[in-house]
């Protein structure tokens, strides 16, 4: 009888090994700071700089750019990723990202950027 309890818990232990990983959870984000820069080029071209920190050192940075809407505002959406399944130390930990806002298609224009629902710049296209 022991050696079926034991077999039972070895093969639970085999299926559970190839289960499929954990999904992916999204988090927050601090930031400290955010700027759109405008670079001096032709074409023009848009960078956002944020600074700030990600709740843990397991969580990583992402981001979804979203295509301009009607009123001319491009919505940049920044979050973290994580593991649920992973253990990890809770401290903060510091980030500095640039982020390359794509202009491919835009109409002639003045167009604002937001992040995460906060305008964070304006400029005008072509420049």
């Amino acid at each position: 009888m022991k050696k079926h309890i034991i077999l039972v818990f070895i093969l639970a232990a085999a299926l559970a090994a190839c289960a499929a990983p954990a999904p992916v959870g999204q988090g927050p984000v601090y930031f400290d700071s955010a700027q759109l820069l405008v670079l001096e080029s032709f074409p023009i071209q848009l960078r956002l700089m944020i600074a700030g920190n990600l709740p843990t050192p397991c969580h990583e940075l992402a981001y979804e750019i979203a295509s301009a809407n009607a009123q001319n505002e491009i919505h940049v959406s920044v979050y973290t990723t994580v593991d649920p399944a992973v253990t990890c130390m809770q401290v903060l930990e510091p980030f500095e990202e640039s982020i390359a806002i794509p202009l491919d298609g835009l109409a002639d224009g003045d167009y604002s950027v937001w992040l995460n629902g906060e305008q964070v710049g304006e400029f005008s296209y072509p420049g």
